[in-house]
């Protein structure tokens, strides 16, 4: 494989399927309002990723949540995933109840 065949490889990966986001679309958005290539914005926050993870994971977030384009998409992320918890931690909860024998354990009393 030549690299300009490695390069257009990465760049049709990095662009994503037509008209989909990947995540919460922050990347999509911000190539839309600089007129540029959406592969060119992925790239770099992948790069910035692995050197500054936690600063480039909070401005991920940040700016899906406040960029009116992508506000929907990511609170619906984060309401799905709490939702997620909330039924992990149930299930949790109750296999430690089975576990115990506290779940089905009556005092007697009527």
């Amino acid at each position: 494989m030549s690299a300009e065949n490695l390069f257009e490889s990465i760049k049709e990966n990095l662009n994503g399927r037509p008209g989909q986001p990947i995540l919460f679309g922050v990347c999509k958005t911000l190539a839309q309002k600089f007129d540029m290539e959406v592969w060119i914005f992925r790239a770099a926050a992948i790069v910035l990723g692995v050197f500054f993870t936690f600063v480039t994971l909070v401005a991920y977030i940040l700016l899906g949540l406040f960029m009116k384009e992508t506000a929907d998409r990511t609170r619906g992320v984060f309401q799905g995933l709490c939702i997620w918890a909330a039924e992990c931690w149930d299930k949790c909860v109750a296999s430690f109840r089975d576990l115990t024998g506290h779940g089905n354990r009556h005092n007697g009393r009527t």
